[in-house]
Parts: C-alpha cells; sequence; structure tokens
C-alpha cells in the first residue's frame, strides 16, 4: 500500500468514526415534541429557548461539574441533594434514578453534562421525553423523573426555560419549591423576613420562588450573582407564555435582598428603561419619518435640540412629528429637490391643501397647531440669524403661511372655545347629579361586598334587585386562597344594573374598588381642578398644612408638585376635601402601617417617577400601582352611564379635564377674582384661565331684566288698559282658526296667512301623526292627476302638482322622523 492510500485509509477511518458516532448519537436521540394535538390543534408553547444551551460565564463557580466523570459526577449529585429530606430507602432510590439516567446521558456526543444533556433531544422534549427514556431504559418514570430532577437540583445540567415551564415531571416533583431551601438557604430566609414577602399572597410568593429557582438553574448563578438582564430575560420568555403577572413580586424582592440594588424599583420600570424604552433622541425623531439626509434635515434636528431644554418630551415629540412629517416630509413628496426653506407660491399651496387632509382621505380636524408650529420655526430662524448668522442666516425664508391664514385660524380658535365653553354649560347644571350617582355607587360596592363577605358558599343574597350566590369552595392547599371575592348572578329585577351577565360570576372586589376609587377620583377633581397628571401624582408628602398668623388655626393645604408648566402650587383644602383625602389614604394603607411605595410612569415623559407613597395607586398582583389614564376614564364613564345622564337625549359622559373647566366656572361664578383662579389652576397666563370660565353673563341678564321692568313702568297708560270684547273675541278666534285638516298652524298673532291657506306648503303647519293617513291620500290623488296632467299635455298642472308632491313627501318624513306621541296612532283607520 503507498504512503498516499494509507494517509486516505487513515482519514477514511477518522471520518467513519464520527459518521458512526453521528449516526449513533441520532439514533439515541429523543424525537422532539409534536407541535400539533392529536385533533390537529396547535400545542401551545411555553417558550422558544428549547434546545438552546445557556450561555456559560467564565466566573462561574459550577462551571467544573460540567466536565466530571460519570462516578463524580454522581457522588456530588448525591452530596448536594443529601440536603433534601429523604428517608434511606428512598435515597437508594434516588442514587439507582440519578446512575441511570447518567449512564443514559454519557452515551452521547459532547465535553459536558450540558451539552449531552441537549445532544440528547431531552430538552425538546419536556411533555414526553422522560416517558420515552423510561421505555428505552425499561425502568419506571417515576425513577427516571427523580434522577432527571437530581441532576438539575445538583446543577449538573441547566435546561431551558421551555422545559422547566412544560414538563410536569419537574413542577409535579416540587423541585422548584425547596431548590432555594437547599441552594441559598441564607439567602431564602432573608427573603421571607422582608416586608414585601409577608404582605404578599402565598400563590404570589410561591410564583416568586419559582421565578427566582429558574434563573438560577438556567444561569448556574448564585443568588447574589444575578443581574438585571437575567431576570428580564426570563421575564421576556414568561411574557409569551401569559406568566408576566408572576415575577414582578420576584425583582422586588431581589431589589429589596441586594442582588438588583442599582436597578429600578419594579420590574414594570425596568422594562421601559432596559428593554422598550421610547424616550428618544431628537435626530431619532427626526429620522423615524424616513426624509433623506439633506441640509434641511439636519437644521431641523439642531433647531429641536435647541428647543429641548425648554420642553416636555410629549411636547418635543409632537413639534418633531408637525415639523418633520407634517411639513417637510410632505413638501419633499411635492417638490423633492426642494434643499431650502423658500418655498414657491405653488408649493406652498399645495402643502396647505395636502395638510388639511389624512392619509385617509378625511378632513383633518386641527391644523392650527401644525400652522403655528411652522410659523414659529421660520420666526425663531429669522431670530436666531441675529445671533448667529453663520449658523441660521442661511436658512432664513419668507413664511409659506399668509396673512389671511392666521386670521382664519384665530377665528377656529374662537369656534373650539365657544363649543368647551358650550360643554361647559351643559355639563354644569348635571354636575350634582353626577356626584350623587358616584356616592350611591360607591355605596352599592360596599355594601355588596359586605353582604358577600357574610354570605357562606352557595349561600344566595339580594342587593339592590340583583340576587347572587356566594363563591367560595373549599381550597385544597394555602396556595389556592382566593384573594379576591366571587358571587355568581342568578336573577336579576327589571331595571336592576347587575355587575355580570345572569349565570356569570361577578368580582365583587374589582366592583367594590371600581365603586371607591371612582367616587374618589371625582370629588377630589370636583374639589381642587387639578389635572389628571396631578391628581396622579398625589402622594402622602402631598398633605400639609399652614397656620395662619392672624388667626393661629391650622390652614390644610395641598401641595401640587410641577407638572406641565413645571410650576408647583399649594391650594387650601375645604374640609368636604380634607374628609375625601382621609378616606383615599386609608384605602391606600390597605392593612400596611404606612401607604405602600409605588412607581409611576409618566405616559408623556416617559419616564418613571421615584418610589413614593402615592395616594391614588391599588394593589394590582403584587405590585402597587398607580391608577392609569385609561382606568381613571373608564371609572368617570362608569359613573356617567350609571346615572344614566343625558343632554337633550343624547347620553352625556364626564372626562378629567371637565372637572378643571367646572371648577374655574364654579370660581369665578362666586366672585372670586381671576388671577386668583389662575394661580389655582396653575396658569401662567389669565387668558389660558379667561378661556376655562363659562360664565353666565349675570350682569347682562340682571341689565336685561332690569330694562324690561324700566320699559313696563314707562309704557303710555293707554296701552295697560284692559282688552275689550271685540279685542278678546279676535284674539281667541285667531287661536281657533289655528287647527286645520292635518294639525296646527303656528302662525303668529295677528299675521295674515301668506300661503292663502295652501297648508301643506306653509313651514307654520305642524302635521299631526294621526293625520299621516291623510297625506297619504292626498299624495296618491296627487299622483293620480300628475298622471292625468302628463297625458293631456297640462305643462301648468304638472309643474303645481310636482311642487305639491314635494311638499306631501316632505311633511310625510317629518312625521316619520318625529316620535309619536303615546296612544297616538300614525296611520288614520
Amino acid at each position: 500500500m503507498t504512503t498516499n492510500e494509507t494517509i486516505a485509509d487513515s482519514r477514511s477511518t477518522v471520518r467513519a468514526a464520527a459518521a458512526k458516532t453521528l449516526a449513533r448519537a441520532k439514533e439515541l436521540r429523543l424525537a422532539a415534541d409534536s407541535t400539533v394535538t392529536s385533533v390537529n390543534s396547535a400545542w401551545p408553547r411555553q417558550g422558544f429557548d428549547g434546545g438552546n444551551p445557556a450561555s456559560q460565564d467564565q466566573a462561574d463557580e459550577f462551571r467544573r461539574l460540567q466536565t466530571l466523570g460519570v462516578e463524580e459526577a454522581l457522588a456530588w449529585v448525591e452530596s448536594y441533594n443529601g440536603h433534601y429530606a429523604m428517608v434511606e430507602p428512598h435515597r437508594r432510590w434516588r442514587m439507582r434514578a440519578t446512575t441511570e439516567v447518567l449512564q443514559w446521558l454519557v452515551r452521547f456526543p459532547g465535553g459536558t453534562w450540558d451539552e449531552r444533556w441537549f445532544s440528547s433531544g431531552l430538552d425538546q422534549a419536556p411533555r414526553n421525553g422522560l416517558d420515552e427514556v423510561s421505555r428505552r431504559l425499561a425502568r419506571p418514570a417515576s425513577q427516571i423523573s427523580l434522577g432527571v430532577t437530581s441532576l438539575v437540583r445538583g446543577r449538573l445540567v441547566r435546561p431551558s426555560y421551555e422545559w422547566m415551564f412544560t414538563s410536569k415531571q419537574w413542577n409535579r416533583s416540587a423541585g422548584a419549591d425547596t431548590f432555594l431551601d437547599v441552594a441559598e438557604p441564607e439567602e431564602a430566609a432573608r427573603m421571607r423576613d422582608l416586608p414585601q414577602y409577608r404582605a404578599a399572597h402565598e400563590l404570589l410568593r410561591r410564583n416568586a420562588e419559582n421565578a427566582i429557582a429558574r434563573v438560577l438553574v438556567r444561569t448556574g448563578k448564585r443568588l447574589g450573582q444575578l443581574k438585571g438582564e437575567d431576570i428580564l430575560a426570563y421575564s421576556h420568555t414568561a411574557r409569551i407564555n401569559r406568566r408576566h403577572a408572576k415575577e414582578h413580586l420576584a425583582w422586588e424582592l431581589l431589589v429589596a435582598l441586594g442582588p438588583l440594588a442599582g436597578e429600578p424599583p419594579t420590574l414594570r420600570a425596568a422594562w421601559h428603561a432596559n428593554v422598550v424604552n421610547r424616550r428618544h433622541t431628537v435626530e431619532t425623531l427626526v429620522r423615524r419619518y424616513g426624509i433623506p439626509d439633506s441640509g434641511v434635515r439636519t437644521l431641523l434636528i439642531d433647531y429641536l435640540e435647541e428647543l429641548k431644554p425648554n420642553m416636555d418630551y410629549s411636547s418635543l415629540e409632537g413639534l418633531a412629528y408637525r415639523l418633520v412629517r407634517l411639513f417637510w416630509a410632505e413638501v419633499l413628496d411635492i417638490n423633492p429637490g426642494q434643499q431650502n426653506l423658500r418655498l414657491t407660491p405653488q408649493v406652498a399651496l399645495q402643502w396647505r391643501e395636502r395638510v388639511q387632509v389624512t392619509l385617509d382621505g378625511l378632513p383633518r380636524r386641527e391644523t392650527a397647531s401644525t400652522y403655528f408650529a411652522v410659523r414659529a420655526l421660520y420666526r425663531d430662524i429669522a431670530e436666531w440669524s441675529h445671533e448667529q448668522p453663520e449658523r441660521w442666516a442661511i436658512w432664513v425664508a419668507p413664511i409659506p403661511l399668509p396673512r389671511a391664514e392666521s386670521k382664519l385660524q384665530s377665528k377656529q380658535r374662537r369656534q373650539v372655545r365657544a363649543r368647551m365653553q358650550q360643554r361647559t354649560r351643559s355639563l354644569t347644571p348635571l354636575l350634582p347629579a353626577f356626584m350623587r350617582a358616584a356616592e350611591a355607587f360607591r355605596d352599592h360596592g360596599a355594601r355588596l361586598l359586605d353582604c358577600t363577605l357574610s354570605a357562606a358558599h352557595g349561600e344566595t343574597y339580594t342587593v339592590e334587585g340583583v340576587t347572587y350566590r356566594r363563591h367560595d369552595p373549599v381550597v385544597r392547599s394555602a396556595a389556592n386562597t382566593r384573594a379576591r371575592i366571587w358571587a355568581e348572578v342568578i336573577a336579576a329585577e327589571q331595571g336592576a344594573r347587575p355587575p355580570a351577565p345572569v349565570g356569570k360570576r361577578a368580582d365583587i372586589t374589582a366592583v367594590e374598588a371600581d365603586s371607591f376609587w371612582g367616587w374618589a377620583v371625582a370629588a377630589t377633581l370636583k374639589e381642587t381642578g387639578v389635572r389628571i397628571e396631578e391628581l396622579l401624582e398625589l402622594t402622602q408628602l402631598s398633605l400639609r398644612h399652614y397656620v395662619a398668623p392672624t388667626t393661629n388655626t391650622i390652614v390644610p393645604l395641598l401641595h401640587i408638585v410641577p407638572s406641565k408648566n413645571d410650576q408647583e402650587r399649594l391650594i387650601p383644602m375645604s374640609p368636604e376635601l380634607v374628609k375625601i383625602l382621609v378616606e383615599v389614604q386609608r384605602r391606600a394603607r390597605g392593612t400596611s402601617q404606612a401607604i405602600p411605595l409605588s412607581t409611576r410612569y409618566d405616559p408623556n415623559d416617559k419616564t418613571f417617577s421615584n418610589s413614593l407613597p402615592h395616594l391614588f395607586a391599588r394593589l394590582v398582583g403584587p405590585t402597587q400601582n398607580v391608577l392609569s389614564y385609561h382606568y381613571v376614564r373608564k371609572l368617570l364613564i362608569g359613573i356617567a352611564s350609571h346615572a344614566r345622564l343625558t343632554d337633550g337625549g343624547i347620553p352625556v359622559t364626564f372626562t378629567p379635564h371637565d372637572f378643571r373647566r367646572l371648577f374655574a366656572t364654579d370660581l369665578v361664578g362666586a366672585g372670586l377674582p381671576l388671577h386668583i383662579v389662575s394661580s389655582l389652576l396653575g396658569h401662567l397666563n389669565l387668558e389660558t384661565t379667561r378661556g376655562y370660565t363659562a360664565v353666565f353673563p349675570e350682569h347682562v341678564i340682571q341689565a336685561h331684566h332690569a330694562f324690561i321692568e324700566r320699559r313696563r313702568q314707562t309704557r303710555p297708560g293707554h296701552e295697560a288698559r284692559a282688552a275689550s270684547d271685540t279685542e278678546w273675541a279676535e284674539f281667541e278666534q285667531h287661536f281657533l282658526l289655528r287647527r286645520v285638516a292635518l294639525g296646527t298652524c303656528h302662525r303668529p298673532y295677528a299675521t295674515p296667512c301668506v300661503h292663502e291657506h295652501a297648508c301643506i306648503k306653509c313651514r307654520f303647519l305642524q302635521v299631526d301623526p294621526a293625520e299621516t293617513g291623510r297625506i297619504e291620500d292626498m299624495t296618491v290623488n296627487a299622483e293620480a292627476r300628475l298622471d292625468e296632467a302628463r297625458q293631456h299635455q297640462w305643462l301648468g298642472e304638472v309643474k303645481a302638482l310636482e311642487e305639491s308632491l314635494v311638499h306631501l313627501r316632505r311633511r310625510r318624513n317629518e312625521v316619520e322622523a318625529s316620535p309619536s306621541p303615546a296612544g297616538v296612532s300614525d296611520v288614520r283607520p
């Protein structure tokens, strides 16, 4: 055999051995779980990291375990699992089970036990993998399950989150429940002594411990080595399988315990700060709209950077949208070659026409802010060019908005103000009914909760016309203890409003909470007139007092932190407001001695506040969360619906800002000076406050009444004489002549009939619905006469009849569109 042939044979032997090993591994590898059920529906996946090894940290103290031999690994697993309390026969059973699994894993390729685990395919078969191994090794499934559990507990393998979520054997073995006690006994004891842990429900505690145990198993770290990204990675997987509410307490415990001390206080804050941070830079705000790189794009970035220090993020984002998307992007679409701000009259005209229409082809409701932003851009550049000509002078250009457009926008602003004032005037008489409904709704929720708590499981009771059945069956373990109160709606009387459809269960805890917070929000807004963001930012630190030097009395004050205009203010509290906030404090405190700390997310500024004792906060799962804007609006809509408020037959709802306008109107109407009202509202401009008020013109009304009274007193005596019999008979005759065949004539007194008694054409005719049949007869008769006239070519008659038919059909439509009085038929017999 030649040298070349020897080399070829040597390579063939190596390749053949590798191929043989690979073939054996494929033959031994477990098949992944099926993605469809027996009825061809998709299996819901509990994660998407199955089959992917975890990253290895070089400083991992358990890394050395990966390369142990079978005997060494068996000794380590036995010594580590010896901490789990088991009697001697069970220890021997566990020893045999671990040996069987190790000897099976060693058949697969890989330099570490973790690599062999993933090579075996067991990680991708969490539902059926252990049963298949049991069948191949001819061992009981319980024995194989115990062996795998021992390897996971001993940190020898690091399965995926998907495997730990899905594997029934792992979850049934309570492997995660006792993992912390063995792996981190001291830290687990400290964690269970934390106030957050002791205040949580038993189920929430177990979920938090399970979450921490899974992260420790997957990462191979000690509890003190965990980082924020480890929990966020687990949270991302948990959110996929709808377990996203089960790791919030785990994050807060780790923050309090120390490993995550430098991280945001809540997991929700960490998501926004590290995963989905939506507070972009100015450059990103400009580039997001896809305009090409040019000098104007750089100019817009520089311009927004100049304005950024004096604006909140929400206003900056809105300004970028108007200048980039609604202005410059549209200009480039009209004229792609535009390189500066000097627009031709044709381009400027086309832009003004396009900005008035949305992308859906509908009229844009508001364009004044866009015009104002564009005009401010041109004026600011012109002004700044005097201070920095080398930077701004080349961009100075005429404003592409004519002066007439500004006058039109002023008219539109006045119309908007008029509509707002009209809404305020329409809501003013409805506010007392709204507040009565809020109080009644609160009392109803408290009464319903008390009745439900006093009822036993299966017992029925009735509250305000609705019959309930208490649902509170016996639980098997403390972890299954219900944190909420449930009842089934059995029946409801006519007109009653059950919280759930008949036959369905109602969350009585949520009903009572919604009723209380709805009243608290509405009452506080009514008494203070604060903005909704200011309301939600109220904390226990906002309650202050002031000792008046003249009377030496204590004046309670409400401290409003800077919000929209970065201006703080103090509002004197009325006795009613003090009572309301005391109730809110008691509610927010719950069973604790102090109000729990919570973090508020500001959707306008895209930031999270520090942990503060917020007043308007409630417990959502394991965390104390500030009420959201959406929840507040839902509460106000629910109260208005409960009160059945209408204005001219149209249902009426209240928004948080309506209370601010009503508050301002009430103060000004009571005689409080406008500048004092402006200070209480936190306005920097008196004109803004004046636009908020919709005061009824009392001085005009009084002056008009005085004028009428003076005119009555100065009328000549002969005009005040008594009417003669002839005049009175004429007056009565006028109203007698109002009754006609089709209804009633409503022409003014002492006026002639302008249609010469052709009543069907007269706008003063009010048709009686009972005479609808007569209109139908007249219509049929006129149509027949019209056909005859057309046959004989009587054109004058044709025109007259066509006009009569138009009026007849119009009268018929008016009657059909108007509601008929009760007991009156629309068709004459």
